[in-house]
């Protein structure tokens, strides 16, 4: 399932180590992942989220604010994967952060006895290491998503929850019977947050279905919306896993933290795609520096 990054080979595992027929050999780090991501596939030294919104995110994610989207996505898998039963089904987090999801996805199949390999995904490293907490059951990988090192069309379930997505390398992955799930921002997500940081705040709804068009068909949307109550710990956490924190003043930070409760909209779209023919699809190249447009807003 697995393929070698560098010469694109089946990667077999041997212990705690994984190797291709060309002797490229990748060891599992104490924690448990395995690191695919080659030097030349980095932007920068250490990329992704760093140790600090991993920790955040950890925090808010465990408080349950969001554990609505999770068991929704959970059971949209489940209700595809029992209508299409495969011996083994091949399940990938694509930017699966610090795991959250991913655990709780495989719990879920797991209860409903649904056999499945399940792969996490990021590029960020302390993500990858904060999941290897989650569960020793999952294959926790540090790589590139936009060169993820699987075999093509292997995936029958992909999930992409609130990140950049890349349908090149969804249609490379993705089962010719699989789905691909999408969670994305609705325009007034966090409308009330946006409000009391920006001057002028921009409510603007991430088309996750013009950006997928090209290769997928959109299957299903189910949309979220819903209040949620923070008490000022979570208030903190939540500003500190978004970008939101760079772009509002130690002021209005303290403002919102001071606040016995803050009261946020939640609106999220969940959206099912699947694997358009190949006479379908309309082709081109299409590379991280030319993903600018699908890149979510924040979160």
């Amino acid at each position: 399932m697995l393929t070698c990054p560098v010469c694109q080979s089946p990667l077999a595992r041997q212990d705690r180590q994984l190797r291709c027929d060309n002797n490229h050999s990748y060891d599992q780090a104490k924690q448990g992942y395995f690191n695919l991501l080659l030097n030349t596939a980095k932007s920068s030294k250490q990329p992704g989220d760093n140790a600090a919104m991993v920790q955040a995110r950890s925090a808010f994610l465990n408080g349950g604010h969001y554990q609505s989207i999770s068991d929704t996505i959970n059971q949209l898998a489940i209700d595809h994967l029992l209508q299409n039963a495969q011996s083994t089904s091949q399940i990938l987090d694509l930017g699966c952060g610090e795991g959250y999801y991913t655990e709780r996805l495989h719990t879920a199949l797991s209860d409903h006895q649904i056999t499945h390999d399940f792969y996490g995904l990021d590029i960020s490293k302390d993500a990858v290491k904060s999941a290897c907490k989650r569960s020793k059951d999952i294959n926790w990988l540090v790589a590139n998503a936009n060169h993820a090192p699987f075999k093509k069309n292997s995936m029958h379930l992909i999930m992409n929850v609130f990140n950049r997505i890349m349908p090149k390398a969804l249609a490379q992955l993705c089962h010719e019977e699989g789905r691909v799930f999408i969670a994305s921002a609705g325009a007034y997500h966090l409308q009330q947050l946006k409000e009391a940081i920006y001057t002028t705040p921009k409510f603007v709804e991430f088309d996750a279905i013009a950006v997928m068009n090209d290769d997928f068909k959109h299957e299903h949307r189910q949309t979220l919306d819903f209040t949620m109550s923070l008490p000022e710990d979570s208030t903190k956490h939540l500003l500190a896993m978004t970008p939101h924190t760079w772009r509002s003043s130690p002021e209005i930070q303290q403002g919102l933290m001071a606040q016995e409760r803050l009261d946020l909209r939640v609106q999220i779209n969940l959206d099912s795609f699947s694997l358009k023919p190949i006479s379908e699809r309309i082709y081109g190249v299409q590379d991280e520096a030319q993903n600018d447009n699908n890149e979510q807003p924040d979160i």
